[in-house]
């Protein structure tokens, strides 16, 4: 197989028009992969107004799939609907306030054609807007769902 062939489905699931601009630019990271075929399924959880926007904003492009929940349900059940709704042979997930890099996909892809496995995860690294807190060591970075320093050697 090439490095492009499996078709992949990213989920991102939002739930509030607060986080719009970092549920956007999450949105954007994913649309910019270098990996193509490539699926994006945004999950609305129960915010009407969330859901008009992002359909206003990605509805025209043919990779992206939107759906809304009918109430809020919670991330684990957006993220199965969107698993659900995913047509990839691999599906990915990424949080709605996080940044992919370009060649996220690609990477994962990557291994996923080149050894036998079922499943991949990537590092997970912070972006401190204001700078890391000088009581926060970077071995406690697992605590906000981020890989620690100790396990990239």
């Amino acid at each position: 197989m090439n490095d492009f062939s499996l078709t992949v489905s990213v989920i991102i699931c939002g739930y509030t028009m607060e986080r719009l601009e970092v549920f956007t630019a999450a949105i954007d990271s994913v649309l910019a992969q270098t990996h193509r075929p490539l699926e994006v399924v945004i999950v609305i959880d129960g915010d009407p107004t969330l859901h008009e926007r992002i359909v206003t904003r990605y509805g025209d492009d043919l990779s992206v799939r939107i759906a809304l929940n009918d109430e809020n349900r919670g991330i684990s059940y957006s993220r199965t609907r969107g698993a659900e709704l995913a047509t990839g042979e691999v599906v990915a997930f990424i949080d709605d306030d996080a940044v992919a890099e370009p060649t996220w996909i690609a990477e994962h892809v990557r291994v996923y054609e080149t050894q036998e496995v079922i499943g991949v995860a990537g590092v997970v690294e912070p972006r401190w807007l204001e700078g890391q807190p000088p009581f926060f060591p970077a071995e406690f970075y697992w605590l906000v769902g981020c890989t620690e320093p100790t396990c990239l050697s």
